[in-house]
């Protein structure tokens, strides 16, 4: 799966099976990436007491998860709707194979885009689109996304509530 991480505002494909694993991570480690997620604000020695390390080792190891990019950013988590993004949407686009790098890269540069990802199944990619109200995302829909060469056809399912979780706890 492809994503494009909210941090990061760049595309990010997936390992290729011939590419060397990265490197184990360790219950250490794991506690490390949990505290961020929780609060990336911490500060190193928190975060040194939160997991039971020294400061230097703590550093050490945050460096080392820096630099082999498991640890790929830090980031606000914003309130959509605290910004006038009160309208949200899953999309999902049914698109040409041949071109799907390009279409891809269209589909991330559109404003209102938050997530892109590539899909096995009935569609080819879903993302998540956010807009003002419903006219703007209709706006989004149909003469931004529909409109892309490539795109054979969407479907949209609008977001009734979200409830944010992160995968590492």
């Amino acid at each position: 799966m492809t994503d494009l991480g909210p941090s990061s505002g760049h595309i990010v494909d997936p390992p290729l099976a011939t590419e060397p694993s990265p490197r184990q991570i360790d219950s250490v480690d794991r506690a490390m990436i949990a505290a961020l997620v929780q609060d990336a604000r911490i500060s190193l020695t928190d975060l040194a007491e939160t997991v039971n390390v020294s400061r230097s080792t703590a550093h050490t190891r945050m460096q080392r998860l820096r630099d082999a990019n498991i640890i790929t950013g830090f980031t606000a988590s914003v309130d959509p709707q605290a910004v006038g993004l009160g309208v949200a949407a899953a999309v999902f686009i049914d698109i040409e194979q041949h071109d799907w790098r390009t279409l891809r890269a269209e589909l991330a540069a559109i404003p209102g885009v938050e997530y892109l990802a590539m899909c096995a199944g009935r569609f080819d990619l879903m993302l998540i689109a956010r807009a003002e109200n419903i006219a703007a995302l209709r706006d989004v829909l149909l003469e931004q996304i529909q409109r892309i060469q490539g795109v054979r056809s969407t479907e949209t399912v609008l977001i009734l509530d979200e409830v944010r979780s992160s995968a590492i706890h």
